[in-house]
Order: C-alpha cells, then structure tokens, then sequence
C-alpha cells in the first residue's frame, strides 16, 4: 500500500501517460473547449476520451448515442473510434453548444457520422431508431434512472451503456453508509441519492452484466444480455 497522500494523483498521472494520446485535432478541439465554454471542466478529458473511442473501435456500433454532448469533445472521439461505420445520434439539451459540436464535428471530418439532436433527452430517446450498440449518458444526474428506462429496451444484445459520474466525487458512499441520516447532515443531495439508487438498480438488473469502474468520477459499464428465447434445434 502506497502511503503517499499524492500517490493516487501520480497514479492517474501515469496512466494517462502510457496511454493512447489524441491526435493533432483531438488535441485543438480540447483547446477549444477550453477556450470557449464556460464550463469546459464538464467536457470528457483526453483520458476518457481515449477510452470512448477504443469502445467504440471495438464495438464497431451500427448506431451510437452520446446523452450530454457538452462542446462535443467527447462525440467525436466515439466518431473516431467508429472509423465511419455507423451513425452517432448526439442529445444535447443547451442550443447554444450547436455551432461549437458542428465546428469540432468538422475539424475532426466526422461530421457526416453525426446526427444532433437539440431538447430534453426524454422526448427525443423514444426516436432514436432500436439497435443501439453503444450508448454514452453524462447528462442530467437526476434523470439518469429514466434515460436508464428508455435506452435499454432500444439497446441490441452485446450492446454497451455507459454512464460518467456514477461515485459523483464519492458521495454514493456516504449515501449508502448512512441512507437515515437526514439529507440535510450530509452531503448527499438529490443527485446523490439519484446517482446511488441508480448503482443499485443497475447491480440488481439480470438484465446486463455491469461493473463500476473509478475511472475519473466513475464510470458505469453495462452490457446488455442476449434475453430472446433460445431456439430449440
């Protein structure tokens, strides 16, 4: 065990080291971000975006979807990673970061495997077309159950769900060792509470095989089961 108070930072630092790093354009669309959102901490980090676009270098998804694509940094390393094989269905409730994805889509030349989506995320799931392989939500914490309830019956068998900041800077913990406390004496608050109940749903659904990874502020990886009957021979 490393006693060091800094050894988890060195850690994280070190691993995005020996990892896969972003391209020339992956590297001015981070930039940018920075440069021009207000909140460009709420964008997915070279790291993780290393990890969405190996996913979907894997999964090779027909069909993608990003819930929350911020400035667009994260959706076009899962475009990357799909090499132009399929469509990336992007929902972004704040209109104003349409010009700024579509600019970011462009510079990566991804922009024809991107379909955007501008509104509330649980009007505009229902018309995603069925057969989803891959699914990316980092959204509306408070909305993660229902986003949860609309995806997975459009989700194909093998497909993969996940969702960012499932330890929501380790909150969940509190929350699940003192679920009586009143709400008010800890510092759990409705996200929280959202977030936790949303880990246990997930654990206890025999529909998917999941595992919870503290990666950054904790991603939920969900794979999808084969549930159609089994054909007799």
């Amino acid at each position: 065990m490393l006693s060091d108070p800094t050894s988890h930072d060195a850690i994280l630092d070190y691993c995005a080291r020996h990892t896969s790093q972003p391209d020339a354009t992956l590297q001015a669309i981070y930039r940018s971000v920075a440069l021009h959102t207000a909140n460009p901490h709420m964008a997915s980090t070279p790291y993780q975006g290393a990890l969405l676009q190996l996913l979907a270098a894997i999964i090779q998804p027909s069909i993608a979807v990003e819930i929350g694509s911020h400035a667009g940094f994260g959706a076009v390393c899962i475009a990357q990673g799909m090499a132009g094989c399929g469509t990336l269905h992007l929902i972004e409730s704040n209109e104003e970061y349409q010009p700024l994805i579509m600019r970011h889509a462009q510079m990566a030349s991804v922009q024809d495997a991107i379909q955007l989506h501008i509104g509330d995320a649980s009007r505009l799931i229902p018309t995603l077309p069925d057969g989803i392989g891959f699914a990316f939500i980092d959204a509306d914490k408070e909305q993660y159950d229902h986003y949860y309830s609309l995806l997975l019956p459009k989700m194909r068998p093998g497909g993969i769900m996940l969702f960012d900041n499932m330890l929501w800077y380790g909150r969940v913990v509190e929350a699940e060792q003192q679920p009586d406390r009143p709400q008010s004496q800890l510092r759990c608050n409705r996200q929280t509470q959202a977030i936790h109940q949303l880990n246990c749903r997930i654990t206890a659904d025999p529909r998917v095989d999941n595992i919870l990874l503290p990666l950054r502020d904790g991603l939920m990886l969900c794979r999808v089961k084969d549930t159609s009957p089994t054909k007799k021979p």
